[in-house]
């Protein structure tokens, strides 16, 4: 990311973002895109539900992590762990779980394929109901243009989408590139990229998602010089637990 993205993901001023009384439960995230191999999908499902998710969710901080995908999609799988602010993502605490990962840890991120991982501040968000779709965007935007961006999104965009049945929320997230590319004993299992900005709609029917995705497309971002990969797409919820 950019020097001046990056110092506009820092500048970001906390109550911005969401609160617990919103569809996000904290003001950080991470978000991870990734395909399996095909003789690692029973594994992959064994360890992210029975040992994963509840092992990031006991890190202080942690407040809820949540799993959709899309069958035929590549990325198949979209992960978001919500955390109370960006500090909770660069502690020690979760440093000290990414640089001792669990043997089956290891050996499940071996067939990880296609893998984003982007550790985000959460620059605006509308909305206060989470849904079991989730249309996600990721974004790349010009070094000098965030301010105005963040500003579209959160005064025109996300106000008409919120006008739309069947949506729930709208969240834009910016990727935090220092905390992002921490290197750790577990970031080197595999290869990823980090999405500059991440948009993210929660809507509680498909349809829904897919119309927000008409919305969220060129030409209504195309004019601040946003480029949006093509692979974005509606994914559907397998898993939500809270931390305890």
């Amino acid at each position: 990311m950019p020097e001046m993205q990056e110092n506009f993901a820092r500048d970001l001023p906390s109550g911005s973002a969401s609160h617990a009384s919103g569809a996000l439960l904290g003001a950080a995230a991470v978000v991870v895109w990734n395909d399996v191999a095909a003789e690692g999908r029973d594994q992959f499902y064994d360890w992210h539900d029975k040992e994963h998710i509840p092992e990031r969710l006991s890190i202080p901080g942690f407040r809820r992590g949540r799993r959709y995908s899309k069958r035929g999609q590549s990325p198949e799988w979209l992960t978001l762990y919500e955390a109370s602010d960006l500090q909770v993502l660069v502690s020690p605490d979760y440093l000290r779980r990414l640089n001792a990962p669990t043997p089956l840890t290891v050996d499940t991120l071996r067939y990880f394929r296609n893998t984003s991982r982007a550790v985000c501040r959460v620059a605006g968000s509308l909305g206060s109901s989470s849904g079991a779709y989730v249309l996600a965007l990721r974004l790349e935007v010009p070094e000098a243009q965030g301010a105005r961006i963040r500003e579209d999104l959160l005064a025109r965009i996300f106000p008409r989408a919120m006008g739309m049945t069947g949506v729930l929320a709208c969240h834009v997230l910016v990727a935090d590139s220092q905390a992002s590319y921490t290197d750790t004993a577990e970031s080197r299992t595999r290869a990823f990229d980090v999405p500059a900005w991440v948009v993210l709609v929660e809507c509680s029917r498909p349809e829904a998602a897919e119309r927000a995705r008409e919305l969220m497309g060129m030409p209504n971002l195309q004019h601040l010089g946003v480029a949006m990969r093509e692979d974005g797409v509606v994914y559907t919820l397998e898993i939500c637990r809270l931390a305890s």
